[in-house]
């Protein structure tokens, strides 16, 4: 519906690997039961006389009821003069459903988590006696603060390295306090 026929045709042709999970709708199993080929089988493996015949490689419904697992995945690989195709039924797992990752899981629980001040704002007039008080009532963080300042000198770099040296840096408090101060207008002598 969002891209059209002709739209849904160059993603379902153009994506390397797609993961197909089952449920899906008759048009797109159709697609897919074309798109995963042919197989030949034997239609009597007792008889002598060999009786083959071709199929899908998988039918529509293969595709809307995966045989194992709970998807198919189609994955691609072109090269100039070579091309190949894997068709293969896969059962996807949670990420919480792995080892590893309860391992990991478990071991957070214990930490404690970093928290985030709420409430910057960017306004560079000087600030209202509540934001004053919020800012001074609140405990420093040594380690956020210096988490903070290597972030804030990698976006420096950064930005002087983009620019060729054009655009200087200049963190919010810098420009807090330099538009606190009075303007200095170097054509007005006192």
């Amino acid at each position: 519906m969002i891209y059209g026929n002709e739209g849904t045709q160059a993603l379902f042709t153009g994506l390397a690997t797609q993961v197909i999970y089952g449920g899906c709708d008759a048009d797109t199993a159709e697609f897919y039961s074309k798109a995963s080929g042919t197989a030949t089988t034997d239609a009597n493996q007792d008889d002598s006389n060999s009786h083959l015949r071709q199929r899908p490689l998988l039918t529509v419904d293969e595709v809307i009821t995966p045989q194992v697992g709970n998807c198919t995945i189609f994955a691609r690989y072109v090269e100039a003069g070579f091309a190949t195709q894997v068709v293969l039924n896969a059962r996807l797992t949670r990420f919480y459903e792995r080892i590893d990752w309860q391992r990991r899981l478990t071991g957070a629980q214990s930490a404690q988590p970093l928290l985030l001040e709420r409430g910057l704002s960017m306004s560079l007039s000087s600030p209202t006696h509540e934001t004053a008080e919020a800012a001074t009532s609140a405990e420093p963080n040594p380690n956020l603060d210096r988490a903070a300042a290597a972030v804030m000198a990698r976006i420096a770099e950064d930005a002087a390295q983009q620019s060729g040296g054009k655009v200087q840096f200049a963190s919010l408090d810098a420009m807090r306090s330099r538009s606190a101060a009075p303007p200095v207008n170097p054509e007005v002598k006192q």
